[in-house]
């Protein structure tokens, strides 16, 4: 009898992809003979490979919806792929409202479509080709279970240069929305109390937040730019090596709290619902604007485990 064949659709942002990495690894325990497929933006692939559930994978980057070629050849995958169940843990409006109907007409197979999120399981009946046939549901629940990246590595090409203690800094987010970036003067005090302590900082970001990654790194002088050192990869084994890790509402942030280590991440009220799942997590959210989170507050999330492995090994347990 031919394996199973599964696809899971996941496309993003990073922190939704990285929180439903335990979902996806449930995923293979359920269907341990199960060929297995994930549809996900390309950025994504390289750190999908690494948990070790994957057959193949399908690169679709969500292009704008008007390119109706890209499209149709998402959709044209899924038909081709001859899938026995696929599980939609994006349902976006292009899951919901392009891809699934144009392959519950296309189809010409049976099928199981799985709306995760909405907890219903379709079951797609097919008489022939290029007819709606009928459709059968029924609750469906998911077990969400943590995600735990700390097995994740990247190339570490500069890990040479971390100093023996520091706390990571992750002041970016996504610049569509600038209510969620604490202020970078803030960061700054931040990097020079712990300067004080004789603890560094390391600061990441993308290029696109260079200017708040160098003035961070040049208001403290046990501050360290890695601007351009890291790649996503790197960002769970630099955590593991750091005391503690501080950062806004994005995707790094999420990863460092599910490798494990303690994280300090700083929400506004409007994301409050965005508040991180995660072992050794302080979610600080602010009752308005994120300027109201002080420095003096996240601080003292800081302080017990500044005092803590002075030998520089830094003694994360990634277990709850």
């Amino acid at each position: 009898m031919p394996a199973q064949r599964i696809l899971i659709i996941k496309h993003g942002a990073l922190g939704d992809v990285v929180l439903a990495m335990g979902t996806m690894k449930r995923l293979r325990e359920l269907h341990p003979e199960a060929r297995i497929t994930l549809m996900t933006m390309g950025m994504f692939v390289p750190m999908a490979k690494q948990l070790g559930v994957f057959d193949d994978f399908i690169v679709d980057d969500r292009v704008p919806y008007w390119k109706l070629g890209a499209t149709w050849a998402a959709i044209r995958s899924i038909v081709k792929g001859n899938f026995d169940v696929v599980y939609d843990l994006q349902e976006s409006s292009r899951t919901r409202k392009r891809y699934y109907p144009a392959i519950r007409f296309l189809l010409n197979r049976d099928m199981d479509w799985v709306a995760c999120n909405s907890g219903e399981r379709r079951r797609l009946l097919k008489n022939g080709g290029f007819r709606l046939g009928k459709v059968e549901r029924e609750p469906y629940r998911l077990e969400r279970v943590l995600t735990d990246l700390s097995f994740m590595h990247g190339e570490g090409r500069h890990f040479d240069e971390l100093p023996e203690r520091y706390v990571l800094m992750i002041p970016g987010c996504s610049p569509s929305h600038p209510y969620k970036r604490w202020p970078v003067e803030n960061f700054c005090s931040l990097a020079r109390r712990l300067a004080e302590r004789g603890i560094a900082s390391v600061v990441i970001g993308t290029r696109a937040e260079a200017e708040e990654v160098e003035a961070i790194a040049s208001s403290s002088p046990l501050a360290v730019s890695f601007l351009g050192k890291s790649s996503l990869m790197d960002i769970p084994q630099m955590a593991l090596r750091s005391l503690a890790c501080v950062g806004n509402d994005t995707g790094p942030t999420h990863m460092c709290a599910y490798s494990g280590v303690p994280v300090t991440a700083i929400f506004c009220h409007r994301t409050r619902k965005s508040a991180i799942t995660a072992c050794r997590i302080t979610n600080l959210i602010s009752p308005g604007s994120i300027e109201e989170i002080t420095v003096d507050q996240v601080w003292s999330t800081l302080v017990p485990y500044l005092s803590l492995n002075l030998s520089g090994k830094n003694d994360h347990d990634a277990s709850c």
